[in-house]
């Protein structure tokens, strides 16, 4: 069976699409980190200030 293409379409998109997929993901990776990070020491202060608070 000849092909009409050199590459299929859909290995053309994965090509296209790939390096921007890959950049979104090292970018939001750490700043996914950093949220869960930030949320997880927010938590840690409001639970010792509500421990440690004289009106509780």
């Amino acid at each position: 069976m000849a092909r009409d293409t050199i590459v299929s379409w859909k290995t053309f998109a994965l090509f296209l699409l790939f390096p921007p997929i890959a950049l979104l993901a090292i970018v939001l990776f750490p700043i996914t980190l950093l949220v869960i990070f930030w949320m997880y020491f927010r938590g840690k202060k409001q639970a010792q200030q509500t421990t440690s608070s004289p009106n509780a």
